[in-house]
C-alpha cells in the first residue's frame, strides 16, 4: 500500500484521493447548494468587505469547506471496500422530528452528535465503519492545530465507551500550510488538501441562498450509507455514570477519597469525556479558609469539589461554588494564586452541578484534612 507523506507515520488503509486533495467539485457541486447556510450578512461582502463581514465570510468559507470534504468522503466511501458503513448527515439524512433525549443522533443543525439529557456531549464531522474499526472525522481550515488536537481526546474516549468492541481511529482533514501535523496521536490519519479559494462558486452559493432557491441533493442509494438512528451502541448513561464514580470513590474503608480508584484505564477514559470527576463537597466556611477572598453567598452551603484533568499529564482539585444568584464559578487554587472563572448558565458543567447538588448529602462532605491529603497524593493518578 502506498502512503502519502502526511500519513506515512501512521499505518492506515486510507490514502487521500486526488479529488479530495484538489477539492474537485465536479460530481458534488449541486449537492453543496442543499446545505443550510447563514448568509444574511454576506450579501454585501463582495461589494464592501468590512472587517466584521470578513469574519463572517471566513466562517462561512470554513463551513463550505467542511461540506465539500463530507461530500467527497461520500464519493470516496463508494469505492473504498474497507468502508462498510457511512453515516449520513446534512441534507442526506432523514432526521427524526421527535426530539431524542440521549444517544447518537442528528441534531437540529443536521450534524452528528451524541446527546445526554438533551445536551450535546460531542459532535462529529463524519463517522464511518470498517469491519473492526470506527473512524471519526475532523475537518478544519485553521492552520493552527493545537485546539483541534486537544478536542480529539474526548471524542475518542466517548466512542470507546459507545463501541467497546471496535478500535477507534480518526481521520483528520486539514489544508496545506497547517502546522503541528506530527503532534497528532498515533490513531490519526492526516490528510492535507489544497486551500478552498473558489470565489466564483462562493458568490454563486450566496446568491442562490439569497434568492431562496430550494435545491434537493442527489439521492444516496449505496447500501453503505445509513442513518445515525440505525447504529447500535452501548448504553452510556452520562449522569448516572457520574454518580457511580462518586459513590465508588467514596467507598474506601480507610480513606475519605480512594485515589487509587481513579488510577485505571477505564477512569482515564471518563476523565477524557467529563474532564472533571466529582468527589464531594466542602462547607462554605471551610472553603473560605482555602479561598479567603471568596465572599459570595453560596447555595445550600456546598462548594462542590472535583478532580480535574488539567492537561494530559496532570490532575488537580477544582472547586465549583454555585452562588445564590445562580452564577456558577470555577475556582482553582494553587500556592500563589486563586483563579475564579464564570461558567456559562447553559453549559454542561452547570447541568452537572445541578445534578450533583441533589446527589451530595451529608455523607459526601469533605474536610480540610481530606483536601490536604488529596493534594499531597494526587500525583498517583496516572495517564494511559
Amino acid at each position: 500500500m502506498k502512503l502519502n507523506k502526511t500519513t506515512r507515520r501512521v499505518v492506515s488503509q486510507f490514502s487521500i484521493s486526488d479529488d479530495v486533495k484538489n477539492l474537485n467539485l465536479t460530481n458534488i457541486k449541486d449537492n453543496l447548494f442543499s446545505y443550510k447556510y447563514d448568509i444574511k450578512r454576506l450579501s454585501a461582502y463582495f461589494q464592501n468587505p468590512t472587517e466584521e463581514l470578513e469574519h463572517f465570510y471566513s466562517s462561512f468559507k470554513g463551513e463550505v469547506y467542511e461540506n465539500i470534504i463530507y461530500e467527497l468522503l461520500l464519493e470516496y466511501a463508494k469505492t473504498a471496500p474497507e468502508i462498510k458503513r457511512f453515516i449520513l448527515k446534512g441534507p442526506h439524512q432523514k432526521r427524526d422530528l421527535i426530539p431524542n433525549k440521549s444517544g447518537l443522533l442528528i441534531d437540529n443543525s443536521n450534524q452528528i452528535v451524541y446527546k445526554a439529557s438533551y445536551k450535546d456531549i460531542s459532535e462529529f464531522d463524519a463517522l464511518f465503519f470498517t469491519n473492526n474499526e470506527i473512524y471519526f472525522v475532523e475537518m478544519s481550515t485553521s492552520k493552527k492545530t493545537a485546539s483541534l488536537n486537544k478536542r480529539l481526546f474526548k471524542k475518542q474516549a466517548l466512542l470507546k465507551v459507545l463501541f467497546p468492541y471496535l478500535e477507534v481511529k480518526a481521520l483528520i482533514v486539514l489544508t496545506k500550510g497547517s502546522v503541528g501535523l506530527n503532534n497528532f496521536p498515533s490513531y490519526c490519519t492526516v490528510w492535507v488538501t489544497n486551500d478552498f479559494e473558489d470565489e466564483d462558486f462562493l458568490k454563486e452559493l450566496i446568491e442562490r441562498k439569497r434568492q431562496k432557491k430550494i435545491t434537493f441533493p442527489s439521492e444516496k442509494k449505496d447500501a453503505k450509507f445509513i442513518e445515525a438512528s440505525a447504529i447500535s451502541h452501548s448504553n452510556f448513561k452520562y449522569f448516572q455514570t457520574l454518580k457511580w464514580i462518586l459513590y465508588k470513590a467514596r467507598s474506601h474503608k480507610n480513606f475519605s477519597v480512594d485515589l487509587s480508584f481513579f488510577n485505571s484505564k477505564d477512569l482515564n477514559l471518563y476523565f477524557d469525556i467529563y474532564t472533571k470527576l466529582y468527589i464531594g463537597y466542602l462547607k462554605i466556611e471551610d472553603f473560605r479558609q482555602i479561598a479567603k477572598d471568596y465572599d459570595y453567598d453560596v447555595r445550600d452551603d456546598k462548594v462542590i469539589v472535583s478532580i480535574e484533568k488539567i492537561n494530559q499529564k496532570t490532575y488537580g482539585i477544582i472547586y465549583y461554588p454555585k452562588n445564590k444568584n445562580g452564577q456558577l464559578k470555577r475556582v482553582k487554587v494553587d500556592e500563589t494564586s486563586i483563579k475564579v472563572k464564570d461558567k456559562e448558565a447553559e453549559g454542561f458543567t452547570n447541568a452537572e452541578i445541578k445534578f450533583m447538588l441533589n446527589v451530595l448529602d451529608e455523607k459526601f462532605v469533605l474536610t480540610l484534612n481530606d483536601i490536604n491529603h488529596i493534594n499531597k497524593n494526587i500525583s498517583i493518578i496516572k495517564t494511559f
